[in-house]
């Protein structure tokens, strides 16, 4: 393999340019003699004579010519490739892909994602709305940067940091008897059909062991795989519910009465998933900061944010 030097190449083309040593060596803030050797040491390199030394002049050879045009290519390039790095570096550029349940792009992060490209507008930012039970894999796979959401499986090759912790409220129609309550339990769920989200929602694994643990039963009459739909069913006098409190934006929509649900009271923990041991892009990791910040100075966009980082412990919060 050849050892070619970046000072190799800048000497030569310099000295092509400027058809000059004493000039291409002051551009470079070096001796004559100095540039000289580095031309010299190229052309031993590649093994070829790409300079023809005149009195006062120099000349590039045919193969010279043809290998400066390579040479003042490959050093555009790198300087292109640094200044692309430093643009990531300093956020003047970049892309960071997001992945999240409908519901929480819709709200919170729809938020965030505004400010944030105020901040930040040359910065792309790609959003995947997904099934939450999705999110993990999608970080593990490589296909974002990074994931908010609530997972009820661990998994080794993706790290969670706490984001927030988020309350589960009951959900009825406008005119439905449990809208006249002020809280709601488990229990006052039985009898009313119930709309569920998909056996492997993490909403819906907790929501099953709450109920099991609390002997309650509840009639489910519709499963579907998306927070929105539950919200239309709702809606539409088909059945109760219960949803996490980061759904309550989107209420008013449809025409839907939101309780405290009690007895046990239940709060998932919304993370940030990244890849192990990979670092996060510098677009990507600013918009990790930038989310954490948005959580703790906007109390009524993300109710019970956890203000006390901890990175990498899941946790799941009943209380009686």
């Amino acid at each position: 393999m050849m050892n070619l030097t970046l000072r190799q190449l800048q000497a030569f083309v310099l000295v092509v340019q400027t058809r000059q040593f004493t000039l291409a060596a002051h551009k470079m803030h070096i001796t004559q003699s100095a540039l000289s050797t580095l031309v010299k040491e190229l052309e031993s390199s590649v093994g070829l004579k790409l300079l023809d030394r005149h009195t006062r002049r120099v000349e590039p050879t045919e193969a010279g010519l043809g290998f400066y045009v390579m040479a003042e290519k490959t050093l555009a390039d790198l300087e292109n490739a640094v200044s692309h790095a430093h643009d990531l570096a300093s956020l003047r550029a970049g892309r960071v892909s997001v992945a999240a349940s409908t519901v929480l792009s819709a709200g919170l992060l729809s938020k965030v994602f505004k400010d944030f490209k105020a901040s930040y507008p040359e910065i792309r930012i790609v959003l995947r709305d997904v099934a939450e039970e999705h999110i993990v894999e999608m970080v593990r796979a490589g296909h974002v940067d990074l994931a908010v959401g609530t997972s009820a499986d661990p998994d080794q090759e993706v790290e969670e940091a706490p984001l927030l912790d988020d309350r589960f409220i009951a959900l009825c129609c406008e005119d439905h008897p449990l809208s006249r309550r002020r809280h709601i339990a488990w229990r006052d769920l039985e009898g009313f059909p119930f709309i569920a989200l998909a056996p492997t929602s993490p909403i819906r694994q907790l929501i099953d062991a709450t109920t099991r643990e609390a002997g309650v039963t509840l009639d489910i009459a519709y499963e579907v795989s998306f927070a929105t739909t539950v919200l239309s069913l709702v809606g539409v006098d088909l059945g109760v519910s219960v949803l996490p409190m980061n759904n309550h934006p989107s209420l008013p929509a449809f025409r839907i009465h939101a309780r405290e649900v009690i007895a046990p009271v239940v709060t998932r923990q919304i993370s940030v998933f990244t890849r192990r041991h990979r670092a996060l892009s510098p677009a990507a990791a600013q918009f990790e900061a930038f989310l954490r910040a948005y959580v703790t100075s906007h109390p009524d966009a993300a109710p019970n944010a956890i203000r006390e980082q901890t990175a990498g412990k899941a946790r799941r919060k009943r209380s009686q």
